[in-house]
């Protein structure tokens, strides 16, 4: 049987600091919603709670959520690793997990990977996602890596069709007002390794948007060429829509040899780093799979 394939509607977010659907951006329908994390500024039980109620309002048949560097109580191994920087401690940690894990209409990701059927679209979608992100120090973060660790944190990810990942690669969408280059290498040789259709990130805010990469083959991390994504909704009413399938005259992503980048952080500025401005979420079209065919 020939491969058939389904297009599926992604909305991806990151970093709405407890910002909700209405307050500065807002959220297009679709089948699956992404967060990449940093669903909170500090990540007290409150801030948390908060951040659940609007997911599992949110109408879309699968959501998928990680959790990020400001969302500490959610990170159990969370302490104050340095004397300068972010002094603010969790709270309540087992029960802000417990937000999370008792939700029926979530599915949270704590590097982690999960197989999950879209309703009404005869696919599944291979899932993996993770809440850590580079020390950047001095800062006390939650959900921080040493370079040292990096290698060994990230071996672990599998094949799958859509990467989450709260940090960016390096050297794709990860421009930052605190870092230069703010992504990670260990994470960029992974995408070559596994070659996802689909990696969503954030953390680094002024990074946000797109680039398809198709990989090189000679030594990990090649990569061969990169399309850059031009925004359709900068300045209008239109989506920042990011169409994959090949629909409309435009180029279909080539599985297994490329892999959509998509930086979706909602603050269009680093934290802290001057007035509160807002990117519209980004609409991903990408063609899986159908259940049976091949």
């Amino acid at each position: 049987m020939a491969d058939q394939f389904t297009k599926t509607r992604i909305i991806c977010v990151s970093d709405t600091h407890n910002k909700i659907p209405g307050e500065g951006y807002t959220l297009p329908a679709g089948d699956i919603l992404v967060h990449a994390g940093d669903l909170t500024n500090q990540g007290s039980y409150l801030e948390l709670q908060k951040a659940v109620s609007w997911l599992e309002q949110a109408k879309y048949p699968v959501k998928f959520v990680v959790a990020g560097n400001h969302d500490l109580s959610l990170d159990s191994d969370y302490h104050l690793k340095y004397e300068e920087g972010w002094k603010v401690q969790s709270e309540r940690v087992m029960e802000c997990m417990e937000l999370f894990s008792a939700s029926r209409s979530l599915t949270y990701l704590r590097h982690t990977g999960a197989l999950v059927d879209v309703p009404g679209k005869n696919v599944s979608v291979r899932v993996f996602g993770s809440p850590y992100s580079p020390d950047g120090g001095p800062q006390n973060w939650a959900f921080q890596y040493l370079d040292s660790q990096a290698a060994d944190l990230w071996s672990s990810v599998p094949d799958v069709d859509i990467l989450i990942s709260h940090t960016p690669p390096k050297g794709f969408c990860d421009t930052s007002k605190h870092w230069d280059e703010g992504g990670c290498q260990y994470l960029r040789e992974v995408l070559w390794r596994i070659r996802p259709l689909l990696h969503v990130c954030g953390h680094c805010h002024e990074g946000r948007g797109a680039k398809i990469v198709r990989w090189g083959e000679d030594q990990p991390a090649a990569i061969e060429a990169v399309r850059e994504w031009i925004d359709p909704g900068i300045g209008c009413k239109k989506q920042s829509l990011l169409d994959l399938t090949g629909a409309h005259g435009g180029q279909a992503l080539e599985a297994g040899k490329e892999t959509a980048i998509v930086n979706a952080s909602v603050m269009a500025k680093s934290f802290g780093k001057g007035a509160t401005e807002f990117n519209k979420p980004i609409v991903v079209d990408l063609l899986l799979r159908a259940e049976g065919s091949g």
